[in-house]
């Protein structure tokens, strides 16, 4: 296929100003202009940028395009994730993937989802007759922290040291990431992978039956190394509190926007899949991801070089007006194959943990639908956003 847009900006033009803090704020004027204008674009380093929901599905699938790029990643703080399945191809992934994978099938997350509900529940226990409660904390990353200590068999933690670890790992994964961003990132990691070794260690002291055993022996019979052991750790233990405790207020605060959306959840059990759809599709834990490829590569009619870095821009897929209607809007009626966003993305690095991400979102919401009639917004939620990954801090709710 051939097209006819142009594929760089106009002279002294910046379409994508990935520093900008009222870009990082809300980018979807920039990424509609990029998508109905430059769906293919090359920046002036070489970098493609893709935009288009059918581009990225398709293209963001293939396994010629990988994760790191093949001549290494230097200095960055995401070599502490090189041993993971974030970070690697092939048998490799697929050896590490399979170590922890079906404990992440719906039929195994049934019981997560069962300790999600119960740490939700306990929240509202403490909640004081006023309902104000830190919605963010004890809805979304503490049933879902919870929830992940019961899989891997260790006792439950607090959740949030974890989430300000993530993000300062995740701001070294912006455009240029300045000196200080990549020494944050570090401090993260080891926070991290302290907690990791942690875990293992008191484990081997006290086994049982849990997740964590589980890939302990298949760590002890030849099958991880430890340091996949670690790194696979980390990252259970680590997102368990991001990606669902960034949806879980994302979702709180657009029920609060859209009103009639929290009715119809309450009212309607047949609309509760389609609403969390929706919440996902405008939560977007990753705004972009990159890929680079190992040969010549063909989007839209052009060859891209081998060696190239490709930025999925998931953040203009998703409001795609050719796939997605009213696309800034809050809409669970979309037609069913609309819906199904990739807001996780897609392909081999698609987020593996999504599918617990959605049982626990289920497990909280079906929770406060059973006597919550109205969300309401108390303050300014804190949302911490890069031009990479948009997640939260704190975000307090009155439940009446």
């Amino acid at each position: 296929m051939t097209t006819t847009h142009p594929i760089t900006a106009p002279p002294g033009e910046d379409l994508l100003p990935w520093r900008d803090p009222e870009f990082i704020k809300a980018p979807w004027p920039w990424f509609a202009r990029v998508r109905e204008e430059y769906p293919f674009l090359k920046l002036e380093d070489g970098t493609i940028v893709i935009t288009r929901y059918d581009d990225i599905t398709e293209h963001l699938k293939s396994t010629s395009l990988v994760a790191v790029p093949p001549q290494g990643i230097g200095d960055s703080p995401w070599a502490s994730n090189l041993n993971s399945v974030l970070l690697t191809e092939g048998e490799r992934h697929s050896r590490i993937h399979k170590s922890f994978r079906k404990w992440l099938t719906p039929k195994a997350t049934k019981g997560m989802a069962d300790v999600a509900a119960d740490s939700a529940r306990a929240a509202l226990d403490r909640m004081g007759p006023d309902g104000i409660i830190d919605a963010h904390r004890d809805l979304g990353v503490q049933p879902a922290q919870d929830a992940m200590a019961a899989a891997l068999g260790i006792p439950r933690e607090d959740g949030m040291p974890y989430i300000l670890a993530t993000n300062q790992t995740m701001d070294s994964l912006g455009w240029e990431p300045t000196e200080d961003e990549k020494t944050r990132a570090w401090e993260g990691f080891g926070f991290m992978m302290f907690n990791a070794d942690r875990l293992i260690h008191a484990k081997r002291q006290n086994p049982g039956d849990g997740l964590l055993d589980a890939m302990i022996q298949i760590a002890d019979d030849g099958g991880l190394t430890e340091r996949e052991l670690k790194e696979s750790i980390q990252i259970l233990w680590g997102s368990a509190a991001h990606n669902p405790g960034y949806c879980m207020a994302s979702a709180l605060a657009d029920l609060a926007a859209y009103p009639e959306a929290w009715q119809e959840y309450r009212s309607n059990p047949d609309a509760r899949t389609a609403i969390i759809n929706e919440a996902f599709r405008r939560a977007l834990p990753e705004v972009l991801v990159d890929r680079y490829t190992t040969e010549p590569y063909e989007i839209r009619g052009y060859t891209i070089p081998a060696n190239t870095q490709i930025r999925f821009i998931l953040g203009a897929a998703v409001r795609d007006e050719e796939v997605f209607r009213d696309p800034d809007g809050f809409d669970w009626t979309r037609p069913p194959a609309a819906s199904m966003a990739i807001a996780f993305g897609a392909g081999t690095h698609s987020c593996c943990g999504q599918g617990v991400a959605r049982v626990e979102m289920r497990a909280v919401l079906d929770v406060l639908a059973e006597g919550v009639r109205k969300i309401e917004v108390i303050g300014e939620p804190k949302w911490v956003f890069s031009d990479r990954h948009r997640n939260c801090e704190g975000l307090t709710v009155r439940l009446s």
